[in-house]
């Protein structure tokens, strides 16, 4: 694949899943899809294999400690899959990348349990808290995996109310997407996100 210029997220959607997919995808991937119980999961699961085989041909994977992959060059990879969705972000940079499917929930209870103190004002504050919710709540999970230690460090210790975040010296952006009934938001270390998803049919 040619160097990717810009950050850029890339959804498919899992309906497309065959059996054929299955013997398709990496024996990584096939693992993990193991895991899963049900037929749904199994299916984002091989999606997203299927998304990072189409896009990213033969890249080597490796994991850091926290097992968060990573392929060895230029262009840097997060996977992520919800509902009928999986999605990758594609990036010169680290990445990172969360898609959920809106769905009712107790918003300030949630909330009590992963936001900050500052992100709970803005949560209270919102007349759209469902919306406001799902923001941050993907804008968190990008920014943890982006960062490469996910939800292994607490999620208070991150502030996302704002459009980016600070730390050690490294400033971390983010972009979010609303499309029908999900929530989409990437993060990277740099402020270079393409305005649209891409569709790619597998």
């Amino acid at each position: 694949m040619s160097k990717q210029k810009k950050i850029t997220v890339f959804l498919t959607d899992v309906r497309q899943i065959k059996p054929r997919h299955f013997e398709l995808i990496s024996p990584e991937r096939a693992e993990k899809t193991r895991r899963f119980r049900m037929p749904d999961d199994q299916k984002r699961s091989v999606a997203a294999g299927m998304l990072l085989q189409r896009l990213l041909p033969g890249a080597e994977i490796i994991t850091n400690e926290y097992g968060k992959p990573k392929a060895k060059g230029d262009i840097q990879f997060n996977l992520t899959h919800s509902g009928r969705y999986a999605a990758i972000a594609l990036g010169g940079c680290e990445v990172g990348v969360d898609l959920e499917a809106v769905r009712p929930v107790n918003t300030l209870r949630m909330g009590k349990v992963v936001f900050c103190e500052r992100e709970m004002e803005l949560l209270r504050k919102s007349s759209d808290r469902l919306g406001c919710f799902f923001d941050l709540w993907t804008k968190k999970e990008a920014l943890l995996k982006c960062m490469g230690r996910g939800f292994h460090r607490s999620a208070k210790s991150v502030d996302v109310s704002g459009d980016r975040f600070d730390e050690d010296g490294v400033t971390y952006y983010f972009k979010t997407y609303r499309f029908a009934d999900y929530t989409l938001s990437a993060c990277a270390v740099k402020n270079d996100f393409a305005r649209y998803t891409e569709r790619i049919h597998i």
